[in-house]
C-alpha cells in the first residue's frame, strides 16, 4: 500500500509526543512492507518567513491556497492509495484536504489534540478543564486570549475553528477520524462529529526489552512541572514516609522544587534528560506518577512505565482513566486532591503491590500498546478507509 503522510512539525525544543507518533508510524509502515511518502513542514521555519509572510500566516493556517496547490501537484505525481493527515496547524491548514478530496483519494485523519474545537488544542484554561467553546462560536477563547495569553494571536485560531466547523470541512472530506483515546473521540461527538467515523487507536512505543526486577526504588515524575500535570499537588501530597521521588523534567515549577528538595532529601529533582535516560530512571521505579489536572488526550508516560513493568498513580481524568486500571495496573485518584495522591502512593509503593500490579501493568502493555499491535491496527484502519470512500463514491453517483 502506498500513503501519504501529511504532519506539521513542532518547533524544536517545544516536547513534541505528535513529531515521535509520526516518525514511529511511517517506520513501522515502511519495515512492514509499505511505501510511505511523508510531506512535512516545520515551524521552526517561519523563523526565516520574511516580514510579510509572518503577517499573512494567520490567515493561512485558515486556508493556505498554495499548500493546497503543492499537495496536489505531489499526490497527482504519487497518486497514493491513501492519504493520511496528522497535523495541518499553521502551515498546512485544511486546505491539505480539499486537495486530496478533488483527486478522489481516501483520506484519515488522526486527531491528536482538540485543535478543531479549542484555540489552544487542549481544552483548558487556567490549568483546568474548560469547555466553553465545545460546538459553538469559539468566542470565549478570543475573551480569554487562550492562546498564548493573546487575545490578538487567539483570534485567527477561533476564526479557523468557527469556519470550519460551520462548513464541516473536516467533517465532508475526512472518511475516517482516528483518535488515541475514547476520551477524545466523546468529546470531538459532544461537539457535532460524525460518531460513526471514529475509530480509537491508542500509540504504542517501543518494547524496551529490559523490565523492571522486583519492587523498584524511587517515585518517578517524568513531565512538565507546572499546575495543569498537577506537579503543585504532588509537591503538597509528598510526605518522605512514602520513599523516594525522582523528579524529572522542566516547567515553571522547577525552582519550587528544587527549593522543597534543599529542605527535603527525599526528593531529587533531576531536570531535563536524555530519553533514553529518564527511560532508566522510569525502568527502576517503585511507580510512577501522573497527577494531572488537565486532560489528557492519551499518556505517553503511562504506556511508557507499563513496558517497563512500572505500575502508575494517574489521576482520574481524560483519557488517563482509560490506561490505568485502578487496583490492578495502578490507582486512580480524583484530580487536584494532594491527600487522595498521597494515599494512592502509598498504596501503590507498598513492595508487594507494587510488583503485583508492575506484572499487570507489563501485560497491559504487551496486549495493546506494542508496535506490532499498532501497524497492524493501522493498516485496518487504511482498508476501512479505503473500503469507506469507495462505498460514499458509489453512493453519490448512484452505483
Amino acid at each position: 500500500m502506498r500513503v501519504a503522510m501529511l504532519h506539521n512539525r513542532y518547533r524544536t525544543g517545544q516536547p513534541s509526543g505528535e513529531n515521535t507518533v509520526v516518525a514511529q508510524t511511517v517506520d513501522l509502515l515502511r519495515n512492514s512492507g509499505h511505501e510511505v511518502d511523508l510531506y512535512a513542514r516545520d515551524s521552526d521555519d517561519i523563523a526565516g518567513f520574511s516580514r510579510k509572510d509572518r503577517a499573512l500566516l494567520p490567515f493561512r493556517s485558515v486556508w493556505s491556497f498554495s499548500a493546497e496547490r503543492d499537495l496536489t501537484k505531489l499526490l497527482q505525481a504519487q497518486r497514493p492509495d491513501v492519504v493520511h493527515v496528522h497535523n495541518t496547524f499553521p502551515l498546512f491548514s485544511a486546505s491539505v484536504l480539499r486537495a486530496a478530496h478533488r483527486l478522489g483519494l481516501p483520506i484519515v485523519a488522526t486527531l491528536h489534540n482538540f485543535r478543531l474545537l479549542c484555540a489552544n488544542a487542549v481544552l483548558q484554561r487556567d490549568g483546568r478543564p474548560c469547555e466553553s467553546c465545545l460546538g459553538k462560536l469559539p468566542l470565549p477563547a478570543v475573551r480569554h486570549g487562550c492562546y498564548r495569553d493573546s487575545r490578538v494571536q487567539t483570534l485567527p485560531l477561533a476564526l479557523s475553528i468557527g469556519v470550519h466547523n460551520t462548513v464541516h470541512t473536516w467533517q465532508r472530506y475526512v472518511d475516517t477520524f482516528v483518535v488515541p483515546s475514547a476520551f477524545v473521540a466523546e468529546r470531538y461527538v459532544a461537539a457535532g462529529f460524525d460518531p460513526e467515523r471514529f475509530v480509537v487507536k491508542p500509540h504504542a512505543v517501543p518494547d524496551p526489552g529490559a523490565v523492571r526486577h522486583g519492587a523498584g526504588e524511587a517515585v518517578v515524575f517524568l513531565g512538565r512541572l507546572s499546575e495543569d500535570k498537577g506537579f503543585a499537588d504532588l509537591l503538597e501530597a509528598w510526605d518522605s514516609r512514602l520513599g523516594r521521588l525522582v523528579v524529572i523534567g522542566d516547567g515553571p515549577l522547577r525552582a519550587a522544587a528544587e527549593e522543597r528538595a534543599r529542605l527535603d532529601p527525599s526528593i531529587e529533582v533531576l531536570g531535563q534528560l536524555p530519553w533514553a535516560d529518564g527511560m532508566a530512571q522510569l525502568r527502576s521505579a517503585r511507580a510512577a506518577v501522573v497527577p494531572a489536572r488537565s486532560y489528557e488526550t492519551f499518556g505517553l508516560v503511562v504506556v511508557e512505565a507499563f513496558a517497563h513493568g512500572v505500575p502508575v498513580v494517574a489521576s482520574r481524568l481524560g483519557a488517563l482513566a482509560e490506561l490505568v486500571d485502578d487496583g490492578e495496573t495502578g490507582a486512580l485518584t480524583a484530580p487536584g486532591d494532594p491527600e487522595a495522591l498521597r494515599k494512592a502512593i502509598g498504596l501503590v509503593a507498598d513492595p508487594e503491590t507494587s510488583i503485583a500490579f508492575g506484572g499487570r501493568a507489563r501485560q497491559a502493555y504487551l496486549e495493546r500498546f506494542t508496535p506490532e499491535r499498532d501497524v497492524a491496527a493501522t493498516e485496518r484502519i487504511y482498508t476501512d478507509a479505503i473500503a469507506r470512500h469507495s462505498a460514499s463514491g458509489r453512493a453519490r453517483t448512484g452505483v
